[in-house]
Formats: C-alpha cells, sequence, structure tokens
C-alpha cells in the first residue's frame, strides 16, 4: 500500500481521538475512587488500595507519554 498524506491524518485523527477517551476515563476513574475513599472513612486501607489501583496507571500512562514525546522531540531535533 503506497504511503498517502491521508492515511496519516486519518490515523493520527482515531489515534487523538482514542486517548482523549481512555484519558477521559481513567481520570474519571482515579476520581471516582478518591470520592469514594473519602466517604468511606471505616473502610480506609481497602479504598485506598483501590483509589491506587485506578490512580497509578493514570500516573504511569502520563509519565510514559511524556517520555515519548521528550524521545520524539530529541529526534526530530536531530
Amino acid at each position: 500500500m503506497p504511503y498517502h498524506p491521508s492515511f496519516a491524518v486519518s490515523f493520527a485523527t482515531i489515534a487523538a481521538a482514542t486517548t482523549v477517551i481512555v484519558i477521559g476515563y481513567r481520570v474519571g476513574r482515579a476520581h471516582a475512587a478518591w470520592l469514594n475513599y473519602r466517604a468511606a472513612r471505616r473502610d480506609v486501607p481497602a479504598k485506598r488500595k483501590i483509589a491506587w489501583g485506578h490512580a497509578k496507571p493514570l500516573f504511569l500512562g502520563g509519565l510514559l507519554m511524556l517520555v515519548t514525546f521528550i524521545a520524539a522531540a530529541y529526534n526530530a531535533s536531530q
């Protein structure tokens, strides 16, 4: 299949839309988990574990995306 610029644009659009949806979902789940944690003081250890279980992938994904952008910028500057 020959390379065509419209393919790159279509792929970038789909990738960006998917990224926005996934990040929005992860932020919503992390926020809801912390609200549940604050609402249930008696069950603190279990709720804290659940809240961090939702927050850690969000933080790690953000870090991975930051590293990817830095690597892409470095590669583009070469």
